[in-house]
């Protein structure tokens, strides 16, 4: 059984051709779109993605309390 969870899809990078959110989690070229979920990560495997997600979700409020 493949045990893998579905993601990808919506990549964190910082070139808007190659990536579809930058290093804060927002969608190149929108100023107010962000994407926190598996699909920013650049690959699946079989360890579940909870906790890096956990850790991304933190940084973004982090960072939107810090801007607002």
């Amino acid at each position: 059984d493949d045990a893998r969870h579905a993601m990808g899809g919506a990549t964190m990078g910082n070139d808007p051709c190659s990536s579809v959110v930058d290093a804060n989690l927002c969608v190149h070229g929108l100023d107010n779109l962000f994407i926190t979920s598996a699909a920013v990560f650049p690959d699946g495997g079989p360890q579940l993605p909870t906790l890096p997600l956990m850790a991304l979700t933190l940084r973004l409020a982090s960072h939107l309390h810090q801007q607002h």
